[in-house]
């Protein structure tokens, strides 16, 4: 599965973090929308797009969860229209202050 590029979501997920944001990756691993990025924050809400509006809704959901404990990643398969999506997701969390 190759990623899809998105300057926009690289870029946003480079000032989440510089802002000491913790952000969740999702990416759509599977199915059409395969490669597809989705960023999502503690408190819901969520920029890119994996496909399917109801999608993004069910993976931020699920992110917002990991976000909230000390997971650093997961993965979950959805239900969508015309088959299943495997969803991975990478929690970026800043570095320490030093």
């Amino acid at each position: 599965m190759e990623l899809r590029p998105d300057p926009a979501i690289d870029d946003a997920l480079a000032r989440a973090l510089a802002a000491g944001e913790a952000v969740a990756e999702a990416v759509a691993e599977s199915g059409s929308p395969a490669g597809r990025r989705l960023l999502v924050w503690s408190a819901g809400q969520s920029f890119g797009d994996l496909g399917w509006p109801r999608l993004n809704q069910r993976v931020a959901l699920f992110a917002e969860q990991l976000l909230s404990g000390s997971a650093t990643s997961g993965r979950k398969t959805f239900a969508m229209p015309g088959g299943e999506v495997e969803v991975g997701i990478r929690i970026h969390r800043p570095a320490p202050a030093s």
